[in-house]
C-alpha cells in the first residue's frame, strides 16, 4: 500500500480573501530592436533610400552635434562647467484614450488606482541601461505633469525614451507638438507602435504622422536585448534632436522582405531566448498607482492569424522562459511589497505546452512557499480546453490563475478559415470555455466584426454566442488592418484599404478598409448593434449572473481586503444603485448574495456528512467506496486541493503522488482506513475554507460588485461609442 501523506493538525485559515482579478488588458508593449549585421540596400517604403542607412537628416544632425561637442569642450577647458558623469533618461508613457476599453478608466475611478498595468516593456528596457543613467518614469495615465512642469522635464533630460501602441498615438503626438516643440532633447520611441507603424512615421503622408517624423530620432523594432549597446552609441554621437528623418533600428532579415512577409519569423537570430531578459526595474514606479501587476514568461505565438501583427515582432514560435527566471521574476515582484492580481502578457500562454506545465509547476511551488501572495490571469489560444492540454487547466487554478482571454474572434467557421485562425475550426469552442469555467477560471474573449465573411447578421451570431457561453467580459470590435499583416497587404492590394489618421481604438467609428459583403454604413451599425446589446446595464448584470453560475470561485485564488475595495462597493452602490435608482443594479447584487448563502449551506451540508462519515468509519472501520466512486473521486480532488494550497511542508510531487495512488486503488476497491481517513479530513477541510470564502460579504457578492463595475465602464465607452452619454 503507497504511504499516505503525513497527518497535519488543522491550521487557522484567514478568513479574509483577495478580489479575483477584474481586467483583460491589452498585450505588453515592447521597446528595442536588433542590431543589423550589414547595410540593406531595399527599403521597406519602396522609396529608393535604405531604412538601416543614414537618414536623409543625418548631414544636418552631424552639424548641430559637432557644433555641441565642440562648445562643450570650449566650456569644459575654460573651468565653466563640470563634465556631467551621469545621463539623465526619461521614460514616458503616452496615455490611452478613456473612452476605450483598454484604459479602465471608469474602472480605476472607483476602485482607488490610477492606472489597470504598469509600462512592462519600458521597465524591462531600463533594466537593459547602464548603470550611469539616472532614469525617471512619467505615465502620463498615472500623474500627468502640467504641460510646463513636464517641458521642464523633458529639457532637463539627455534622451527621452517612449513605449507605445497605436492607441496612444494621439497622447504622443500632443506631446512632441506640445510640451516638446523646439526642444533640443533626442526621443527613441519602441513598442508595437514603432514596429507595427514605422513605414507611416519614416514617410509620412498626414499631419499626425509628419509630427511624429520630426518629433522622433530613432525608432527601434522589436526587443529590446540586441540594438541596446548599438542605440546609445547612437544617442551618445548625435546627442541633440533634429527634424529629419528618424534612424530606424531593425534586423536586416526584417528590414528586407516584401511587406507583410513572414518569412523570418522562426529565425532565431532575431527572436532569442528569453532567459537573458533583466528584470523590470519595479524602483522607478510605485505599486500603488496599479491595478495589477505584470510579468512575462513567454513571447511569440505558432499561429498565423492574417491580421495579427503581435508575432511580426515577437516571434512565430513560442519562447518560454525557464521555470528559474519566472521565479526570480516573482520574487522581483514580491519584494515590492505588492499583493494582487498579475497579468502574464504572453502572447500565448501555452504555445509550447511542456514548458508551460514546467513554468506552472514553478510558480506553483512559489506560490506555496508564499502563502498565495498572487493571483494570475493570462492570454492563450482555444486549444486550452482540449483534452491533450485540460491538465494545464487544473495545474493553472492550483497556481491561483483565476482568469484567461481567449481570441475567439468570430463564431462563423468560414469567418475564421478566411482569418486563417484555423485552430479555432480544429476544436469544439464552446466546449473549451465550458471546461476552463469549470475550474473556476473565468474566460474573458475577443471578438472581431468586420471579415469578408462577415454580414450585416454576423452581429446577431456573435451576440448570441457570448449569450450562450456565458462570457460576461466580450471585447468587441471591429477589424482593424495593422500595417506589415497579411491582411493590410491583401486590401491594399485590392484597392480596398482606407487607412485612419489614428487607428488602434477597434472600438471607434473608423472603418478603415471596404467591407466586402456589407456598406461601411452596416459595419456601423453592426459594431453599434453588438456593444448596446452586450453592455446596456441590464444585459451585463444577466450576463455577469450567469458567469457567477458557471465559475464557481476556486480556492487558490483569495482577495484580501482592503479599505479602498470597501470604498469602491460603496461609490458602485451610490452610483450604480442609489443615484440611478436601478432596479436590475439591486435585483443583481441580491441574487449575488443569495449565491453565497446556498455555497455557504451547501458546504456546510457536506461537511457535516463528512463528519458522519469519518465516525462511521471509526467505528466500523470499513471503507464504503462500491457504487459511489464519482463522490471519492470529488473528495479526494478537495483533500488534494486543499494540500496543495495550505500545505506547502508536504512536497507538490508526495501529493500529486499520494492523490494518484488513492483513486487507483479507489477504483478497485481497495481504499485502506488510512487513506480514507487523509481524504475526509483534508476534504472537510477544504470545505471549510469554501464556508469561509462565502460568509459575507461572500466572493459572489465580492466579484459582483467587481463586474458591474467594470459593466459600468463598459457602458460608458459603449456610450460614447454610439454617441450616447453614460448615465451616472
Amino acid at each position: 500500500m503507497a504511504p499516505s501523506p503525513p497527518y497535519f493538525p488543522e491550521a487557522p485559515i484567514s478568513a479574509s480573501f483577495r478580489l479575483s482579478g477584474s481586467v483583460v488588458a491589452w498585450r505588453s508593449e515592447h521597446i528595442a530592436g536588433r542590431r543589423p549585421r550589414r547595410q540593406c540596400r531595399r527599403s521597406s517604403l519602396r522609396s529608393g533610400r535604405c531604412v538601416m542607412g543614414v537618414s536623409r537628416g543625418e548631414t544636418r544632425r552631424d552639424g548641430s552635434r559637432r557644433k555641441k561637442a565642440v562648445e562643450a569642450a570650449g566650456t569644459a577647458a575654460s573651468g565653466l562647467t563640470a563634465r556631467r558623469t551621469t545621463r539623465k533618461g526619461l521614460l514616458l508613457v503616452p496615455e490611452f484614450p478613456s473612452d476605450s476599453f483598454w484604459s479602465y478608466r471608469y474602472v480605476m475611478r472607483l476602485i482607488g488606482r490610477k492606472a489597470a498595468f504598469p509600462p512592462l516593456g519600458l521597465l524591462t528596457f531600463a533594466g537593459y541601461l547602464p548603470d550611469d543613467w539616472d532614469l525617471e518614469l512619467v505615465d502620463l495615465n498615472v500623474r500627468p505633469p502640467s504641460a510646463s512642469a513636464l517641458r521642464a522635464k523633458l529639457a532637463d533630460a539627455d534622451a527621452v525614451f517612449v513605449s507605445a501602441m497605436s492607441i496612444q498615438k494621439r497622447s504622443l503626438v500632443d506631446v512632441l507638438r506640445g510640451p516638446a516643440r523646439d526642444l533640443d532633447v533626442p526621443f527613441v520611441l519602441g513598442g508595437p507602435f514603432a514596429s507595427s507603424y514605422r513605414d507611416q512615421i519614416l514617410d509620412p503622408q498626414s499631419e499626425s504622422d509628419r509630427i511624429l517624423h520630426d518629433g522622433l530620432d530613432a525608432l527601434v523594432w522589436g526587443e529590446a536585448y540586441a540594438s541596446v549597446d548599438e542605440l546609445l552609441s547612437w544617442l551618445a554621437e548625435r546627442p541633440v534632436h533634429d527634424a529629419g528623418t528618424p534612424r530606424l533600428f531593425i534586423p536586416e532579415a526584417v528590414a528586407c522582405v516584401d511587406p507583410g512577409s513572414r518569412a523570418y519569423l522562426n529565425d532565431r537570430s532575431i527572436f532569442r531566448s528569453l532567459d537573458e531578459v533583466p528584470l523590470p526595474r519595479w524602483d522607478l514606479m510605485r505599486v500603488t498607482d496599479y491595478h495589477s501587476m505584470m510579468i512575462q514568461t513567454t513571447a511569440g505565438c505558432p499561429f498565423r492569424c492574417d491580421f495579427c501583427d503581435i508575432i511580426q515582432f515577437n516571434g512565430g514560435f513560442n519562447r518560454p522562459k525557464a521555470p528559474t527566471a519566472v521565479t526570480r521574476e516573482l520574487e522581483a515582484l514580491l519584494a515590492t511589497g505588492y499583493r494582487g492580481s498579475v497579468f502574464s502578457v504572453d502572447d500565448n500562454f501555452i504555445g509550447t505546452p511542456a514548458a508551460t506545465s514546467e513554468i506552472l509547476d514553478a510558480i506553483i511551488e512559489f506560490q506555496r512557499e508564499h502563502g498565495y501572495p498572487f493571483s494570475f490571469y493570462t492570454q492563450a489560444s482555444v486549444n486550452l480546453g482540449t483534452p491533450k492540454l485540460q491538465h494545464l487547466i487544473g495545474k493553472m487554478k492550483q497556481a491561483g490563475f483565476d482568469a484567461v482571454f481567449l481570441g475567439i474572434e468570430n463564431p462563423d467557421e468560414d469567418a475564421l478559415r478566411g482569418m486563417n485562425k484555423k485552430q479555432n475550426i480544429k476544436v469544439d469552442v464552446p466546449e473549451t470555455i465550458a471546461a476552463i469555467q469549470a475550474a473556476g477560471i473565468e474566460v474573458y474573449a475577443g471578438f472581431i466584426f468586420g471579415s469578408d465573411s462577415d454580414v450585416p447578421g454576423t452581429a446577431d451570431r456573435i451576440v448570441e454566442f457570448v449569450k450562450r457561453t456565458r462570457i460576461f467580459t466580450a471585447m468587441t470590435g471591429m477589424l482593424t488592418p495593422v500595417p506589415h499583416t497579411p491582411l493590410w497587404e491583401r486590401l491594399k492590394s485590392e484597392g480596398r484599404l482606407q487607412p485612419a489618421e489614428y487607428s488602434g481604438n477597434n472600438t471607434d467609428d473608423a472603418v478603415q478598409f471596404v467591407p466586402l459583403r456589407m456598406t461601411a454604413e452596416q459595419m456601423y451599425q453592426g459594431i453599434h448593434d453588438i456593444l448596446s446589446r452586450l453592455f446596456n446595464p441590464a444585459e451585463s448584470y444577466r450576463r455577469a449572473m450567469d458567469m457567477l453560475h458557471s465559475v464557481q470561485p476556486h480556492i487558490f485564488s483569495v482577495r484580501r481586503m482592503e479599505l479602498r475595495y470597501l470604498k469602491s462597493a460603496l461609490l458602485s452602490f451610490w452610483k450604480q444603485g442609489v443615484r440611478r435608482f436601478d432596479r436590475a443594479y439591486f435585483r443583481f447584487l441580491w441574487q449575488a448574495g443569495r449565491l453565497d448563502r446556498m455555497a455557504r449551506r451547501r458546504a456546510r451540508s457536506d461537511a457535516r456528512q463528512l463528519k458522519r462519515l469519518m465516525r462511521r468509519l471509526h467505528r466500523d472501520g470499513v471503507v464504503r467506496v462500491q457504487g459511489d466512486l464519482a463522490r471519492m473521486e470529488q473528495l479526494v480532488a478537495e483533500a488534494y486541493d486543499y494540500l496543495v494550497r495550505f500545505r506547502p511542508d508536504a512536497r507538490l510531487e508526495q501529493v500529486r503522488e499520494w492523490a494518484a495512488g488513492v483513486r487507483a486503488r479507489a477504483s478497485v476497491g481497495s481504499l485502506s482506513t488510512d487513506d480514507a481517513r487523509v481524504v475526509y479530513e483534508n476534504a472537510r477541510r477544504y470545505l471549510k475554507v469554501q464556508m469561509r470564502l462565502h460568509r459575507f460579504p461572500g466572493v459572489a457578492l465580492s466579484r459582483a460588485v467587481e463586474a458591474a463595475i467594470k459593466g459600468l465602464h463598459y457602458e460608458r465607452v459603449m456610450n460614447a461609442v454610439v454617441g450616447g452619454e453614460g448615465r451616472g
